[in-house]
């Protein structure tokens, strides 16, 4: 059995909310009911889908959390 190789790019939840200097639920709301993408959990600070993953491989913080 393989070992699955780590994301180099993905960040956590928390390093992300650091990045953006916002609270999770300022940029869910955001993202639910205003006009913004979602953000990634990627070093490189993609903008998604809500239910999307960036092209480094790296899931919406919306995803991640289990909200979509």
């Amino acid at each position: 059995m393989t070992t699955p190789v780590q994301n180099p790019y993905k960040i956590g939840l928390s390093d992300m909310l650091k990045q953006q200097g916002r609270t999770f639920e300022e940029m869910a709301n955001a993202v639910m009911f205003g006009d913004e993408n979602a953000i990634a959990l990627c070093t490189e600070q993609c903008e998604v889908e809500p239910d999307g993953i960036c092209p480094h491989g790296c899931p919406s913080f919306l995803r991640a959390a289990g909200i979509i």
